[in-house]
């Protein structure tokens, strides 16, 4: 029947407008699906949709410095390293679990120069735990070696993903794991049902290439208060990317990496090369600065960057991430590449005052780890765009309990009736050590409560009411 060209046009027409109830058969406009209101008498209008998660409390970090492992105590607020006199498989699987790893790659125990301080707790070794949870991230077989607008090849950016909707691509995104994506969340706003959208991997063109489907869309709890900050999302796939020369997953920044204004940086994506242009068919790559927040602000922005957000672009202008480029990655050559950020907004491209906006990866960090810690069990999400994971509730706040009473159980002194399962220990480095606050207990404010979402193509974020504020976008 549908092989009449207008019987095919009328089914394309209904597809991009609405979505099909089926017990009884009913056409809701898409604007109402995903909106926390049943309007299919089998909820299926709600069933599939975008989910917020809330940041919940860090329990576990790695440091730029060795990757030594920390361990927050949650009655003192403080962060310890490990000691590696009773570590294990089993200790480090669940370490890397809490940063939503499914396994670690290895564990080693550096030398701790100094002597401990007098303590019940010593660590006999003198050794921490350096543990690796990821293998082989950030590695790619092509150096890039152009700057500004140039085509790129995929075998250096193997971790480029192109996000579509319908076909047609929406955002960019980043491989950070197998089952994972990372992009920016304005990218669902208009575009909710899951089942549409597919990830096309391992090519630098738009066209061609099997795609993969979409299991679950993650977004950052947002608050109306701040509508462009939390503009961060995590696609899980149905099926994990056969990892290859042009597929391979990024690195995470590390916590306290942090960088200086003029580090050197790399964009990629298929956007627009000239603002009111029209999408790339061939990847581009260029590189950028990082500029300083307050500079940012100064020069265009009135203080809309936030201390979640970071600015790149180059002082002349002429570079810079368009539409079409939203939610692909902002990347740092450290040892490894590493994804510092994700394209987000910004007031025209290229232009010399107002560079492109990024959301900070590393103030998400502990956000990315509680998405794929609690994603296992969908029990604990609520379905449609009002979904949350309780704080403390579901596997989040079972595996957090559990890991907090080893370290309880770790800091007890010899003799105590119940094993020692895991030594915990403040372990001060040499002060010549670029580390020597590595393995100090530190101060740690409450874990923020609220997060927030924006854009960098005419776009919107949702309010924690399954309402969207009207943002700007790429």
């Amino acid at each position: 029947l549908l092989q009449s060209p207008n019987l095919r046009s009328l089914k394309v027409y209904l597809d991009y407008h609405y979505f099909f109830c089926k017990q009884p058969l009913k056409l809701v406009s898409l604007q109402q699906v995903c909106d926390g209101h049943v309007d299919c008498l089998q909820g299926e209008d709600e069933a599939n949709c975008p989910q917020w998660v809330p940041e919940g409390p860090p329990t576990a970090r790695v440091s730029k410095d060795r990757s030594i492992l920390q361990v927050l105590n949650s009655n003192t607020g403080a962060w310890s390293c490990v000691c590696h006199d009773h570590f294990n498989p089993a200790l480090a699987k669940a370490a890397c679990e809490q940063m939503g790893y499914r396994r670690y790659a290895a564990a080693s125990s550096p030398d701790v120069p100094d002597p401990f301080p007098p303590s019940s707790r010593k660590c006999l070794s003198g050794l921490v735990v350096s543990l690796f949870c990821s293998k082989d991230c950030g590695e790619s077989i092509r150096t890039p070696r152009v700057l500004g607008g140039s085509p790129a090849a995929i075998e250096s950016w193997p971790w480029q993903v192109s996000l579509q909707y319908r076909r047609e691509h929406i955002c960019g995104g980043s491989i950070i794991d197998p089952r994972w994506v990372l992009t920016a969340a304005h990218c669902f706003k208009n575009n909710p049902v899951i089942k549409s959208w597919r990830v096309k991997a391992g090519s630098d063109l738009l066209s061609g290439t099997a795609t993969l489907a979409v299991e679950k869309v993650f977004l950052a709890e947002v608050t109306p208060a701040s509508p462009k900050d939390n503009d961060i999302a995590l696609v899980k796939l149905q099926s994990p990317v056969h990892v290859s020369d042009n597929r391979k997953p990024i690195c995470l920044p590390y916590f306290d990496e942090e960088l200086e204004p003029g580090t050197s940086l790399w964009v990629i994506g298929w956007g627009y090369t000239q603002e009111h242009g029209k999408l790339s068919e061939t990847l581009q790559q260029a590189e950028v600065q990082l500029i300083d927040n307050k500079s940012c602000n100064l020069a265009g922005y009135h203080g809309e960057v936030t201390e979640k957000m970071l600015c790149a672009g180059l002082p002349q202008g002429g570079v810079d991430t368009c539409q079409g480029d939203s939610g692909g990655p902002l990347q740092f050559a450290g040892r490894h590449w590493q994804v510092v950020g994700i394209v987000s907004w910004g007031q025209g491209c290229g232009t010399p005052s107002t560079p492109g906006v990024y959301t900070s990866v590393r103030a998400y960090l502990n956000w990315i780890y509680a998405v794929r810690r609690v994603s296992v069990d969908s029990a604990a999400l609520s379905p449609g765009f009002r979904g949350a994971v309780g704080k403390g509730q579901g596997p989040l706040g079972g595996s957090v309990r559990e890991l907090s009473q080893l370290l309880q159980d770790a800091t007890l002194p010899p003799g105590s009736s119940r094993p020692s399962k895991l030594a915990i220990a403040s372990l001060p480095l040499s002060p010549s050590s670029r580390s020597s606050e590595t393995c100090r207990d530190t101060s740690l404010p409450s874990p923020q409560a609220s997060l927030s979402v924006p854009p960098r193509s005419a776009v919107s974020a949702p309010t924690a009411a399954g309402k969207w504020i009207s943002s700007h976008g790429r």
